[in-house]
């Protein structure tokens, strides 16, 4: 036991609470400076722990005897914050002059009360920052006589940076820049180094770099990283002891521009029964645990998407070289053999370290064609042909059987963003889904449904990927919303996927198919890692995990790993001990970098599309109303490119605004989810990545 718990330990002891240093010297009898410093060291730990509170009075005081509050802080552009609560329970406004020195992001604790104002408003004060939310800020940089400031592209980080002369690194007046704080309590402002130059604001380029370092997201590896990459990469292949399968006919079958490739696909047959091989990269073969690497690609959690680029979890000397599944090139893998019959039950799975030789990189836009019936392309690769076209026939038959299981498939609809090497934005178009996706969608699907289920059987720790069933409350909300459409709809208290699916498909002829699929897909909860299999609803899935992209994703590395320690015999004891902690670790960090990447991902999306639409001022188009809010409506154009009409650009009417049914009415006009309505552009602002309209009335 250490000083500090043993401190805490004898603090309880003797019952204390809202004592000051003095106090507790006189108490604990110690008398020497030695004694003292170490007492207040531990004292500071035990503050920054969250197990004492020190109080403006000076007093240490434990939370619960003062009602004090854990959670983070989430600020406003205009000063004030509110505080969310880790237990729930709804945010509390927090003003300025209760913040403490307190920031965006900030974890604290806070004391609640509430205004007895016949509103019973709860208003909170920071009493202690526990830890602080960002150390590093992405902003503007504005230079000033002798110093400079970082203006914060997030405005919910309410104070400009300051930085001093000497810790400009280069830095120029209107250049993007990475700012480190040096220190939190300097003044008005906290204290700053520039840290990393992006280049200059209002670059495509530059802006869309600054939002992935906004997420956490680097495009650089360290060099120690770099290094052990390299070394890796220029290892000889060794596939002594593997199961060799070099010999069977194996494709890829990935988007054009796809460059890691974590998964190939072969099957043969065996009388009526089909035999599906799917071989997955083994990186965790290359990536040992707690290596720099793997401490760098469990830091990332996942690969980075977007238009033009993508930022890898890995160096590209393995996410693109040694892991990557190239052609005619021989390769380690994971791969899950699989005897399906012909109702698309899987009769028997065996999982082995394995080698193999990709035939040919397929894409999705060439197989597509071949079971079209593309005869050039069915020539070409005459060889693969016939395989291709079983594997559609088993995909069909895989997915009829999650549909009679009740899987829900919801509408999403992709965009694809083309872009120069400027970072400019030519065209924006929705992404076209093919047989060929759905043919790998499927493959993959029944690989990661098997290798869950037979780890839950073996208890091993583990890493699922689960997707719980939604609330009552939102299903209750849903529910009324189809009966004020017509829909006569009954729910059972736990709602099963069935169900929605069975909702989702009589709406799929009307003209409310595309409201239904929001408003259900809303109702949602998120999918997320986990280390206990609480199944996956969506899905229908008794048992899930993600097990086929451990390039890209860090949970499906820990799952190779998990796997290559059953089949080597090296889990038992202390390793399960030891790995069942690693596990839970990896699955609460690889679902906050996942938030993380989609938020990322995302702004980067709006920051094109608004950046495609400022050029397209007073052109007219027809849109579909994609959401409902009291102040305005949001409007998707064919392209995917969303835009705000705001409730004052509206026809002069009195509206109200009907949350459950989302709908704003007025006496003489009205405008639901899933209206057509045609918009004119009234502007776009890509630095604030928001696009307005202006309804068109004819």
């Amino acid at each position: 036991m250490n000083f500090k718990t043993k401190l805490f330990e004898r603090i309880n002891a003797l019952n204390l609470n809202g004592f000051n240093e003095k106090q507790l010297f006189v108490r604990l009898s110690v008398h020497s400076g030695f004694e003292k410093t170490e007492i207040k060291d531990a004292l500071r730990e035990l503050i920054k722990d969250g197990v004492l509170i020190l109080g403006g009075d000076s007093k240490y005081y434990t939370p619960e005897a003062i009602g004090a509050v854990k959670g983070v802080l989430q600020g406003n552009k205009r000063g004030f914050a509110f505080f969310i609560p880790d237990g729930g329970g709804g945010d509390v406004f927090v003003p300025h002059s209760n913040l403490k020195g307190a920031l965006h992001k900030d974890r604290v604790f806070v004391k609640v009360k509430v205004e007895k104002d016949g509103k019973n408003r709860r208003e909170g004060e920071v009493l202690s920052i526990l830890e602080r939310g960002m150390k590093k800020v992405i902003g503007t940089f504005k230079k000033e006589e002798n110093c400079a400031f970082v203006i914060p592209d997030d405005k919910d980080y309410f104070n400009d940076v300051f930085i001093p002369a000497n810790k400009f690194r280069g830095a120029q007046d209107g250049y993007k820049v990475v700012a480190r704080i040096t220190d939190f309590d300097s003044g008005k402002n906290p204290e700053g180094e520039v840290a990393e130059i992006l280049g200059k604001a209002g670059k495509p380029l530059t802006e869309v770099l600054a939002i992935t370092r906004t997420f956490g997201f680097s495009d650089g590896f360290d060099k120690s990283v770099k290094q052990q990459a390299e070394l890796i990469s220029a290892l000889p292949l060794s596939s002594d002891g593997r199961n060799d399968l070099r010999g069977l006919l194996t494709v890829t079958i990935d988007g054009d521009d796809a460059k890691d490739l974590d998964d190939a696909v072969s099957l043969t047959r065996c009388g009526e029964d089909y035999k599906l091989f799917v071989h997955i990269a083994d990186v965790s073969h290359y990536v040992k645990h707690k290596s720099v690497l793997d401490d760098e690609a469990f830091k990332r959690g996942t690969s980075l998407y977007f238009p033009g680029n993508v930022i890898p979890m890995l160096p590209q000397e393995l996410s693109n070289g040694i892991c990557s599944l190239n052609e005619k090139t021989d390769r380690l893998t994971l791969s899950v053999e699989m005897l399906i019959d012909k109702s698309g039950v899987v009769k028997g799975h065996k999982i082995s370290e394995s080698v193999i030789n990709s035939h040919a990189r397929m894409t999705y836009k060439n197989v597509a064609k071949i079971l079209g019936g593309d005869p050039e392309l069915s020539e070409k690769y005459k060889e693969i042909t016939p395989m291709l076209k079983s594997m559609h026939e088993l995909s069909l038959i895989l997915n009829k059987r999650r549909v009679n299981r009740g899987s829900i498939f919801f509408e999403s609809k992709e965009s694809v963003i083309v872009t120069d090497d400027k970072g400019r934005v030519t065209d924006i178009k929705p992404y076209e889904y093919s047989d060929a996706n759905s043919l790998i969608e499927e493959f993959m699907l029944i690989t990661n449904e098997t290798v869950a289920e037979y780890i839950n059987h073996m208890e091993y720790p583990f890493v699922y990927r689960v997707h719980e069933t939604p609330s009552n409350e939102k299903m209750e909300v849903f529910k009324q919303f189809m009966t004020g459409i017509g829909f006569k709809i009954k729910l059972k208290e736990e709602v099963k996927p069935h169900e929605i699916q069975k909702y989702l498909l009589l709406a799929e002829e009307t003209e409310y198919r595309g409201i239904v699929n929001k408003i259900m897909l809303r109702s949602m909860q998120k999918a997320r890692y986990d280390i206990v299999n609480r199944g996956h609803f969506g899905l229908a899935a008794q048992y899930y995990c993600h097990f086929t992209s451990p390039i890209r994703r860090y949970p499906d590395l820990v799952v190779h790993r998990i796997i290559k320690m059953m089949l080597n015999g090296e889990l038992g004891g202390a390793s399960i001990k030891k790995m069942t902690a690693f596990c839970a670790e990896a699955a609460v960090n690889s679902s906050e970098r996942e938030k993380a990447a989609e938020s990322a991902e995302r702004q980067c999306e709006d920051y094109y599309k608004a950046y495609f639409m400022e050029d397209k001022t007073g052109k007219e188009y027809d849109g579909v109303i994609s959401s409902v809010t009291a102040f305005g409506i949001f409007v998707e154009l064919p392209n995917t490119v969303e835009g705000l009409i705001r409730t004052e650009w509206l026809p002069p009417d009195d509206y109200l605004y009907d949350e459950r049914k989302y709908k704003i009415c007025g006496k003489k006009h009205g405008y639901s989810l899933g209206d057509k309505i045609k918009i004119r552009v009234e502007s776009a602002d890509r630095l604030i990545r928001q696009v307005n309209f202006s309804p068109v009335i004819e």
